[in-house]
């Protein structure tokens, strides 16, 4: 019996975890140029699980005619290199993937084919060759079958969480590829040290200098959280320097002039401040997205006899507001990290204004467009309050399916709707609009006469197919 089967299991384990780390890895990498949406999880789910169907019909193949254990060895440094080319040819291939594809579902697609397909596969080829390996006699061919894919399965679980839950708590997507890298290379040297070993070495050396020098390969300011993936970077807007962050393609979610970081930047802040200036009360104030916390550092400034609570889903935000956005944590303002949805379902506190500008990229979530998130935003509005939305829609073509559904709750609940909007003649806009039970007008502002319709559910709430329509629009 060769001595180097015990390690199997190892092996096992960290192909498994490999994996889920690497696509977690891989959907972080494509969010700031294709996004974050459903859409492109789907096309990073749907084609690594085919390159791993093909990986592990492959590899029985080869295990059946070859059945050496070298050829694991070679297969995880092999694997840490596709790995490593991933890290070196990310940025350019999503960039011309994008520029030559306009439907997101298809750029997600195609780079995902590009990038991970050929990593995906060779950690497929894994599976049947440790099989092979293991299995010596018939009467335990089950129990050998079983503990490998238990093993690979808490490999991935481990994976998950801790790529999760830890990795991109501390360092970014690039570096999850170089831990991935470091895994695969030690399991290969661990299964056949000896093993043309000068060759192996050499090999080993080049893909660690490249995998070092894809870490330095950036052309943004990217910072990973546990949440999401974002961009900062500096450019002119309206002849001032001014500092976004973004999570997608599609928009800048948060940004300061750097020659007075607290003024607006933009319109849709601009306008909801107007709202609340025009309010007949603003003791307290919900924002249900908080951004760079750009417009409750306002807010507080402005108002400070005022209580401004903040729900943000992302805890790392708050870092980033005080490192790149001069937010200055007032003292009436208090951040909520939490889901804004389940904070919406377990408050009791109520409020004369609820803003609610929640946005990944430019795609709202689901559960903020159905008939029991209304339910719970009016019972946290005090009867002379108001909600204000910012909506990137349109009334007509397309996007105004999209603004019907982001309408729909509150419009049931409140008799009253006035609205603005940035750009008329364009098919998708920022728009303001104020819902409230008592009469209420502010600068600029008219009445909303968009047809009503019944809001979607928690059970169904198509927002990927009706954002994607007013995408494609555009």
């Amino acid at each position: 019996m060769n001595k180097k089967l015990p390690l199997l299991p190892i092996v096992a384990f960290v192909s498994g975890f490999s994996l889920m780390a690497y696509e977690l890895a891989a959907a972080r990498v494509l969010a700031p140029s294709i996004g974050s949406s459903t859409y492109v999880w789907t096309s990073v789910i749907g084609v690594i699980i085919a390159a791993l169907s093909i990986g592990y019909w492959v590899g029985g193949k080869f295990a059946d005619l070859r059945n050496r254990l070298s050829d694991v060895a070679w297969l995880c440094l092999a694997t840490a290199g596709t790995v490593t080319l991933t890290l070196l040819m990310y940025l350019s291939s999503i960039e011309s993937t994008v520029q030559s594809i306009e439907d997101a579902r298809m750029q997600g697609v195609m780079a995902s084919l590009l990038l991970f397909a050929p990593t995906s596969f060779l950690i497929g080829m894994l599976s049947p060759y440790l099989v092979k390996l293991r299995v010596t006699s018939l009467q335990t061919s089950g129990q050998s079958f079983a503990s490998l894919s238990a093993l690979e399965s808490i490999g991935g679980i481990m994976g998950t969480f801790i790529t999760g839950f830890i990795l991109f708590g501390y360092i970014g997507a690039r570096e999850a590829f170089a831990v991935v890298v470091v895994l695969l290379l030690a399991t290969s040297w661990l299964i056949a040290p000896t093993r043309r070993w000068q060759l192996r070495l050499g090999v080993t050396i080049t893909i660690i200098l490249l995998c070092m020098g894809g870490l330095q390969l950036n052309s943004k300011h990217e910072i990973d959280t546990a949440t999401a993936h974002y961009s900062i970077f500096e450019g002119v807007r309206d002849g001032r320097l001014a500092r976004g962050i973004s999570t997608g393609p599609n928009g800048t979610q948060s940004g300061v002039y750097l020659n007075n970081p607290d003024e607006l930047l933009f319109w849709y802040t601009q306008r909801m401040a107007e709202v609340i200036e025009a309010a007949p009360k603003h003791d307290r104030i919900l924002i249900l997205g908080g951004g760079a916390f750009t417009l409750p550092q306002y807010l507080a400034n402005t108002y400070p006899d005022s209580q401004v609570d903040v729900v943000e889903i992302d805890p790392g935000l708050a870092d980033i507001a005080r490192e790149h956005f001069y937010y200055r944590d007032p003292a009436n303002v208090n951040l909520i990290f939490e889901d804004a949805r389940t904070y919406v379902n377990r408050a009791e506190q109520t409020y004369d204004i609820i803003l609610v500008d929640v946005y990944s990229d430019s795609s709202v979530p689901f559960s903020l467009m159905t008939k029991e998130y209304g339910e719970q935003i009016q019972r946290l509005v005090n009867k002379d309050g108001l909600v204000v939305v910012n909506m990137i829609a349109a009334q007509t073509g397309q996007c105004s399916a999209l603004m019907a559904a982001m309408d729909a709750p509150y419009r049931q609940h409140f008799s009253n709707a006035q609205y603005v909007i940035q750009s008329p003649e364009r098919t998708k806009s920022n728009i303001i609009v104020t819902y409230s039970d008592q009469p209420f007008s502010w600068p600029g502002a008219k009445p909303l006469e968009l047809p009503q319709k019944n809001a979607y559910t928690d059970n169904y709430a198509p927002a990927e197919r009706l954002q994607q329509n007013c995408q494609n629009s555009v």
